[in-house]
């Protein structure tokens, strides 16, 4: 949302509407209470409370003009109406209360409900931003107490009895819901916000979960404000001077406010306004002429700082946003502020005036997706049910493309009514309406990505790689490559795989394969570790709503994998056992909003479930955020330098990073932020990935000087210099290191190449291992835990391979001469990795885990240490001994003697047999 640490929607310029625009001539009755804005708006009308002042006007959205008194009033058995407001997930829904203590809820523009929900009169009302159906109000507990009642009604079960109340001392002013719909928050006269959670304790109360400091004068009206999803509050007030005042706070630290801007002084109080996409505040002075726009990101370099103002010519009553799918996106409108003014300036009667802020480009022939984010859809996020159950849910958004728009919300509607049980389809998929310029819509994909079922297939036998893990093994051969999982073929509209590098591609629990896959909505692709072959043409999907950045499975729970996504939201999802064909529905069983621009890694601590490390950038800053639950608990590494990666260490008691402008190794105590080691790193400031080997080695992965692959191992105790290093080659290619602890050996991930280059690491020597080479240039690597692989043939280590076409199986073998008993020798006992040996809770309050130890061997083998030696063969046949050699003086000049009478006889034989042929020759050529 910055460029630079400020908000990029500085620059817009506010522009008034022309009096043709203007809903002019109303007769109204602008006294209201504290909390009521003047105006509530939703997709096709604009209501205002009519001059009698017990019932509502409802103006089009498309009709502006001099409208007078002619237009539809919604009436009911209503007092005096003291504040009104209209549904976000719940189309056409307007509520309203009085000073009788009724509260009336009318469905498009009929009576639905009317309850007497106090005893005297309700000064606030308040739709949830999630659920349909589900209204908070306030009002004193009695006309003379000091104390305010707060309930929940849940309007769809058409009750007269509220599910969830809480008394609260002093008046409180108003009320707001976080946009997530997990907490509320009241502000009351004394300029005291507390906040509560409604679930914890439904139907009896609860205690508060957070108190503000009281920065405000009391006795004074005050407005609290939720900024979205996030954990910040803007509330506004009056100081002890009457200064108009405005402060962001902290849900976490609420002891002061991060920022505060004050303004001119008066007696009545500021309508604030937040938009969620750009982050913007609009502050109205209710009883002035002026409207001020301040940056509302609470990580920008001057939170609260003012960025223009609006003066009109008439006193400002109320205000209200435009739902943002009314827009004219294609003129750069980022934000229109209806404005109700107490005279019109022209004629009688009281005006709505639109204010339209206009983001600056040099044209606006395309649609500016930098400028549109997706932005909330007005349906539920949850049934009540799935709410008071403290199920988490996810907020559904569309895009403001005109292209996609109305196609998208139609399959929103689809799917979140197939979701929350409804019935009634047609209502689910009724159209919804969009500003004139969106243009016709074109067909997109749905949200969840349809699948198809395919034949179960045998499991192949994965391909092996033997590993030389001992000097006395012969030099190792390469086994042949067997089938793999295939993926489908890409065609354009569906998801393929990524070719980035700097991700995760794929990621393997015990029980599934996850695939990092381009498309809309950010898309991981999920396959069946246990069901090889060809899987389905279009790939069962979990759906994050944005650009998946990373993705890691749950270590204590194969079925559960959290994706993490370029909104900054970190989010969990369960995957059935059942088989995953077109009608998989993911749930999500956790949801965390990352308060950062961006995160880059995520990895949960290895005994301590629930724990999570996110590495974020904030601004101009990168730091690993801790989380348990939906709680930031530690910040650690905070640094200008940036951060290329970091893992936890085998114990989970510190955390290892790299850091890129200074390239350092550090190593931090997480629970108490505290550096305790550090030294350099690589020499290039190319990307660098790191693993612990175990509790007192590191090794790093990247690039030396003149671009040379590098992996060095460093002992925790001196970080000075590297006690082992190796050069690879000279290349591009990322290499990422997986350990396997219990051998020595790291296996190093050549991204972008055909090869992995394993290294057996003996003391402080690295020894490299024959490498492996696959037919395609593969795109990640992942490692199952050890005991899922095939330990009766040796195999030392499993792994998948992503390329663009097929996740293929790996096996690292060992060659052992006696194969049929456990190798004991190389398959020590392990760590449980499955099993946390730390509470959360413990572990955050210093304590250290105890990891359990199991063993690898399988049932029925006999461990080779309890082997019987093997059977000596018996000779078949008796070796000749040879006597003693006799080298005396004598045997030697005998020896000499027997050589000279064997040559003379030798020479007398020759002689005589030469004459006799000759005689016989001669002979018998004269007989001739």
């Amino acid at each position: 949302m910055r460029i630079g640490g400020f908000n990029k929607y500085r620059n817009s310029v506010a522009t008034v509407s022309g009096r043709e625009a203007w809903y002019s001539e109303l007769f109204l009755d602008t006294s209201t209470s504290v909390a009521c804005d003047g105006l509530a708006i939703d997709e096709q009308r604009l209501y205002v409370k009519t001059a009698s002042g017990n019932s509502l006007q409802a103006l089009g959205i498309d009709s502006p003009g001099k409208l007078g008194p002619q237009t539809a009033a919604l009436e009911g058995p209503l007092g005096r109406i003291l504040d009104w407001s209209a549904a976000s997930c719940d189309t056409d829904m307007v509520s309203a209360a009085d000073d009788q203590g009724v509260v009336s809820v009318w469905k498009d523009c009929s009576p639905v409900l009317t309850v007497k929900a106090h005893t005297a009169a309700c000064s606030s009302v308040r739709f949830h931003p999630t659920v349909a159906g589900i209204l908070a109000t306030t009002a004193a507990a009695s006309t003379a107490s000091k104390r305010s009642e707060v309930r929940l009604w849940n309007v769809s079960a058409s009750t007269e009895s509220a599910f969830w109340e809480m008394s609260v001392d002093g008046i409180v002013d108003s009320v707001a819901i976080r946009g997530d719909g997990q907490l509320i928050s009241a502000i009351t006269h004394d300029g005291i916000c507390q906040i509560y959670d409604p679930r914890q304790q439904a139907g009896s109360g609860a205690s508060s979960v957070g108190k503000t400091a009281a920065i405000y004068a009391p006795g004074r009206p005050t407005r609290v404000l939720w900024l979205g999803e996030k954990p910040y509050l803007l509330t506004t007030g009056l100081t002890r001077m009457r200064e108009r005042s405005a402060a962001l706070w902290d849900q976490r630290n609420l002891s002061k406010p991060l920022a505060s801007i004050s303004l001119q002084p008066s007696t009545k109080p500021l309508i604030p306004l937040y938009d969620e996409d750009t982050q913007l505040a609009y502050l109205a002075e209710k009883g002035d002429n002026a409207i001020r726009w301040v940056d509302a990101d609470p990580s920008s370099a001057q939170p609260l700082a003012e960025l223009g103002t609006v003066v009109l010519q008439s006193q400002v009553s109320g205000c209200a946003l435009l739902p943002k799918r009314a827009l004219r996106v294609m003129s750069g409108e980022i934000a229109r502020v209806h404005v109700v003014t107490e005279n019109s300036g022209a004629g009688t009667g009281a005006a709505v005036i639109p204010i339209s802020h206009i983001a600056p480009r040099r044209t606006y022939l395309d649609f500016h997706a930098d400028l549109y984010p997706d932005t909330r859809a007005p349906l539920p996020a949850q049934s009540y049910d799935q709410w008071i159950a403290q199920q988490p849910s996810c907020v559904p958004r569309m895009s403001l493309d005109p292209a996609k728009s109305e196609a998208s919300l139609a399959s929103l509607r689809q799917i979140y009514a197939a979701a929350l049980g409804q019935g009634n389809q047609e209502a689910a998929l009724s159209p919804v309406k969009c500003s004139e310029d969106h243009g016709p819509p074109s067909e997109v994909k749905p949200p969840v990505a349809e699948a198809l079922n395919s034949e179960p297939k045998p499991e192949p036998e994965p391909k092996t790689v033997v590993a030389n893990t001992s000097e006395d093994i012969p030099t190792p051969e390469p086994a042949p490559v067997t089938p793999a999982t295939t993926l489908p073929s890409k065609p354009q509209e569906e998801p393929s795989v990524p070719a980035s590098g700097e991700n995760e591609p794929i990621k393997v629990s015990p029980k599934f394969i996850a695939v990092a896959c381009d498309g809309a909505g950010g898309q991981i692709g999920i396959i069946r570790r246990d069901t090889p072959g060809r899987v389905p043409t279009k790939l069962p999907t979990v759906v994050h709503g944005s650009s998946v950045v990373t993705m890691e499975f749950d270590p204590f729970d194969p079925n559960v994998i959290a994706t993490a996504g370029s909104d900054g939201k970190l989010q969990m999802w369960h995957i059935p056992d059942t088989e995953l064909d077109e009608e998989t529905t993911f749930d999500l069983v956790e949801y965390i909003c990352v308060t950062a621009d961006r995160i880059h890694q995520i990895q949960f601590h290895p005994w301590a479930k629930g724990v999570v490390a996110v590495l974020v950038t904030d601004a101009e800053e990168q730091a690993i955020f801790v989380y348990h639950g939906l709680m930031l608990h530690f910040i650690v590494g905070k640094t200008r330098d940036g951060i290329h990666s970091f893992a936890w260490s085998p114990d989970g008691e510190c955390i290892a990073l790299t850091t890129k402008k200074s390239r350092q190794l550090q190593i931090y105590d997480p629970r108490t932020q505290d550096l305790l080691a550090k030294g350099p790193s690589m020499d290039s400031i190319r990307p660098c990935r790191i693993a612990w080997i175990d509790s007192s080695r590191i090794c790093l992965a990247g690039f030396g000087s003149g671009s040379q692959r590098q992996i060095k191992v460093y002992d925790v105790g001196s970080l000075s210099k590297p006690i082992a290093m190796a050069t690879i080659d000279v290349g591009p290619g990322l290499l990422v290191p997986i350990v396997d602890a219990d051998c020595g050996i790291i296996y190093l991930d050549d991204r972008g190449s055909r090869l992995t280059h394993p290294f057996e690491l003996v003391g402080d020597k690295l020894f490299s291992l024959p490498k492996l080479e696959s037919a395609q240039p593969g795109l990640g690597l992942a490692m199952v835990p050890k005991k899922y692989a095939d330990i009766s043939h040796c195999e030392i280590g499993l792994f998948y391979r992503l390329n663009a076409q097929s996740v293929e199986p790996i096996g690292f073998r060992v060659p052992r001469k006696r194969p049929e008993y456990f190798q004991d020798d190389i398959f020590i006992d392990t760590y449980d990795t499955e099993t946390p040996s730390v509470d959360p809770a413990a572990w955050i309050d210093g304590a250290r885990a105890k990891p359990l130890m199991e063993s690898l061997c399988p049932p029925g083998m006999t461990p080779l240490s309890q082997a019987p030696p093997e059977a000596i063969r018996r000779r078949t046949f008796e070796a000749k001994v040879e006597k003693p050699v006799d080298n005396t003086k004598d045997a030697i000049n005998a020896m000499l003697r027997r050589v000279e009478s064997s040559d003379d006889d030798a020479s007398n034989s020759r002689n005589g047999s030469g004459a006799n042929d000759v005689e016989s020759s001669s002979g018998s050529d004269w007989d001739d």
